[in-house]
């Protein structure tokens, strides 16, 4: 088995897996954080562990119920095996699997799935690998006035609304993020507090040719925390979006 046909595989293992685990029943409890985790989400995080490590043994984990493993190298695999816990807690569709791999610093492969709308993307090095999407199709237009996705608990008051058009959502985005390349939506902004929360977008992102940075256009650091997030489908909406968006922010809860 190669690298491609691993991915391909664990792809649609842990699909199925994290599937499964979502028709049972399960417990939830609130972490110190404030949080929530399922015990679904620590099964597929184990999962996955398992399953690349057979395949990588000598990467190194991050997951984000189990931390970090380390490896013998600097190839490190960042897993967030519920992102939308609370979604999934309430059987709501909008969740994900997040699987970044990183080498050198460099994100070069992105897992991104969406279990229960049997959606996924698999990117490695470039190179589209596995999918449910026809990437064939990007939309490269700009709306006329930049449409712009954002989560529900940020404070937009002080938006310029005349040149942009927003619209807040409580549901979670992966299916957003992997799609913007021919979505409606010209941009997404949304909130990271770690890296596994975003990493698994960059390579999705830049394969089809759009963008991902701070909110004010800077680079992220693989490893950064608390962050905005900025994902466009091109870099002509990041100008405008940079130059032009005012101030977010953030309210809590």
């Amino acid at each position: 088995m190669n690298e491609k046909e691993f991915l391909i595989s664990l792809t649609n293992e842990i699909k199925d897996y994290a599937l499964d685990g979502f028709y049972k029943d399960f417990n939830i409890r609130t972490k110190q954080d404030g949080s929530i985790v399922t015990d679904i989400d620590l099964m597929v995080e184990k999962k996955i562990f398992k399953i690349i490590s057979k395949f990588f043994p000598e990467d190194s984990f991050l997951g984000e119920e189990t931390g970090f493993h380390r490896g013998k190298n600097s190839t490190i695999w960042v897993v967030d095996p519920i992102d939308g816990t609370r979604a999934f807690s309430q059987h709501r569709s909008e969740w994900g699997v997040l699987i970044a791999r990183s080498v050198e610093g460099v994100v070069k492969t992105g897992i991104v799935v969406c279990p229960v709308q049997d959606i996924f993307t698999v990117v490695h090095n470039n190179e589209l690998v596995y999918t449910s999407f026809d990437y064939k199709n990007l939309n490269k237009n700009i709306s006329n006035k930049i449409s712009i996705l954002i989560e529900d608990n940020f404070d937009i008051s002080n938006v310029n609304h005349e040149n942009f058009s927003i619209l807040q959502s409580k549901n979670q985005f992966c299916k957003d993020v992997i799609s913007i390349g021919f979505s409606d939506f010209d941009a997404i902004i949304t909130y990271a507090p770690f890296p596994h929360d975003r990493l698994a977008y960059e390579p999705i992102v830049k394969y089809m040719d759009g963008t991902i940075s701070k909110i004010n256009g800077t680079i992220v650091d693989p490893m950064e925390e608390d962050i905005f997030v900025l994902i466009t489908k091109n870099k002509e909406v990041k100008k405008q979006i940079v130059n032009g968006l005012f101030n977010i922010t953030r309210l809590t809860g």
